[in-house]
């Protein structure tokens, strides 16, 4: 280095020693050339690679880019991305050299959270397969560094999605496939413990192993069938100590979600109309395996559990006095005289309203109060009280829903929206099942006949034959038998009031001891037996698992 800058030394001296020497040329003038400037958009080809090809060869579509552009720490980069019915979305990030993390999210139009790829790496990738909605929201988020980053998405078959995720790495696809439920010790004894304390009869449509990764949610379809509903038990392995739940709308809403804790975990959902629901399991930290059985049962269920389900509800879509008028058209065909009285009024959330009717002149045992929402009104919660402050009847509902009150004066019906505020309407009638001794256990009545009711409607069908009244404990048992004729069906429904809980009513085969059906709730329970070419003699058993009760118990009579 000295060397180097000796000469660069003296010749600063030298210049020194001539104080006039001549002034320098001045340089002569030159032309630079013009920049030119190419408009136009970086290759984002160069930034994803042979991704989208790879993708492409194994079975994926055409690759859409999403957006590209330059990001800066904290950056968001995305667009919404129109998703057709039946196939699987892949879609990915990735970025120049100068970006260390970018993280993968696809949202529901709303902000509900579908799927996610978190893993500290610049290629996330994603598969989102089940029931999508229509519409979701693919974005980037450029965790730590800056530069250019793209966002691109491609359609996967169904078939092809196993095979797309695996090879690409793609998270939330079922990365391993669906294996026997029986890969998981411990799923039948905690189905068998929560399907006891839930209470109603069930039937198992699907029992899988899943494995499951905290970077992503893994998607099972849970389609709910109108007025049904369906019942999830997930048990997890020792490697997820706790797991997320939720149950999706058809858009991916969440609607639902199984109670935080330790182990196995479980979720009821009814629906009043069809949905393709979608369940997600997520555990909080690392990757496993998690054992589910989802099952189904009709809507009427909902009156044997022992806990409140969740409930996928959906707003009234008929102005007041068009729902009022379908209402009362129905219960007339149904052999339901007029209303004798009708009272209408708005609902608003947080705030109960109380309705006062007079029962009194009905001519019959028991009244049917019909609650009819009109438009945007949903998810209505209803009771009625007589003037002593003795609960009559009680009942919730997507829009509508009918109580059965047992009274002869005055009543109050008690009112609330836990969904969307709107009108509603009260109509009264006489109840056309008139047997005197449901006057003389109201709350019983209330609930056999709620439970005897079917449908939308709520309606009482069929041939009705006279109520029994009986005083039942747990350690005794009632037992009856009945000849169903041939080409019909016996439907008995059984509802209780009292200290005691937990019915059980069994219709078994007189002749050759078949179970035929049985029916578990906690205040009232319903069975079915029916006969096709010839008559049959079928025995019920009815018991009661605590305390001292006194049951009402009807039967109607139905074709087959």
């Amino acid at each position: 280095m000295r060397g180097w800058l000796s000469p660069f030394l003296v010749g600063l001296t030298g210049c020194s020693l001539f104080a006039r020497a001549p002034a320098l040329a001045a340089p002569r003038a030159t032309t630079l050339p013009t920049l030119r400037v190419t408009p136009g958009d970086l290759d984002v080809r160069a930034v994803l690679g042979d991704l989208p090809a790879r993708a492409a060869r194994l079975g994926a579509g055409v690759p859409s880019m999403v957006r590209a552009d330059e990001a800066t720490e904290g950056d968001w980069l995305g667009a919404f991305v129109d998703v057709p019915k039946g196939v699987c979305l892949l879609s990915y990030a990735r970025a120049s050299s100068t970006i260390d993390d970018v993280d993968m999210a696809v949202f529901a139009d709303d902000g509900t959270q579908l799927a996610v790829d978190e893993a500290r790496d610049v290629h996330p990738t994603v598969l989102l397969c089940g029931v999508l909605p229509s519409r979701v929201y693919v974005a980037a988020h450029v965790v730590d560094g800056e530069g250019f980053a793209v966002v691109a998405a491609q359609i996967v078959p169904r078939e092809r999605a196993v095979i797309v995720g695996r090879a690409l790495g793609a998270r939330g696809a079922a990365d391993e496939g669906a294996r026997p439920a029986d890969a998981l010790p411990g799923l039948d004894d905690a189905v068998a413990a929560h399907r006891g304390t839930l209470g109603g009869t069930w039937e198992t449509v699907k029992r899988v192993a899943l494995a499951v990764d905290a970077r992503a949610p893994t998607l099972v379809a849970m389609p709910v069938e109108a007025d049904a509903c369906v019942d999830a038990v997930v048990v997890p392995d020792a490697d997820v100590p706790a797991l997320d739940v939720e149950a999706l709308d058809g858009d991916g809403r969440m609607i639902a979600r199984a109670h935080d804790g330790s182990g196995a975990r479980t979720l009821t959902l009814c629906s009043p109309l069809a949905m393709a629901g979608t369940l997600s399991v997520r555990p909080h930290t690392g990757r496993g395996l998690v054992a589910m059985v989802l099952a189904r049962a009709h809507g009427d269920v909902v009156r044997d559990l022992t806990v409140r389900p969740e409930i996928a509800w959906t707003s009234a879509t008929l102005p007041l006095e068009a729902a009022r008028r379908a209402r009362d058209a129905m219960l007339a065909e149904s052999g339901y005289e007029p209303a004798r009285t009708s009272i209408s009024g708005s609902l608003v959330l947080g705030r109960r309203v109380a309705v006062p009717v007079d029962l009194k002149g009905l001519g019959a045992p028991c009244a049917r109060l019909d609650v009819v929402a009109g438009a945007p009104l949903g998810l209505v919660s209803a009771s009625a009280w007589d003037d002593g402050g003795a609960l009559l009847a009680s009942d919730e509902g997507a829009s509508s829903l009918a109580l059965f009150a047992c009274a002869r004066g005055p009543v109050r019906v008690e009112l609330e929206t836990r969904g969307r505020p709107g009108p509603f309407a009260v109509t009264v009638r006489p109840e056309r099942w008139r047997d005197s001794v449901l006057g003389a256990h109201s709350l019983a009545a209330s609930r056999l006949m709620g439970r005897a009711a079917s449908g939308p409607g709520r309606l009482l069908e069929g041939t009705r034959a006279p109520v029994r009244s009986t005083a039942l404990d747990a350690a005794h048992e009632v037992t009856w038998t009945e000849s169903v004729p041939a080409g019909k069906c016996a439907r008995v429904t059984v509802g209780v009031e009292g200290e005691g809980t937990g019915v059980d009513l069994r219709a078994i085969d007189a002749g050759d001891g078949e179970e035929l059906d049985r029916g578990e709730g906690a205040l009232a329970t319903v069975v079915r037996a029916c006969a096709r070419a010839e008559a049959r003699n079928v025995r019920f058993e009815l018991r009661v698992s605590a305390g001292r009760v006194e049951a009402l118990v009807g039967e109607q009579t139905t074709a087959e």
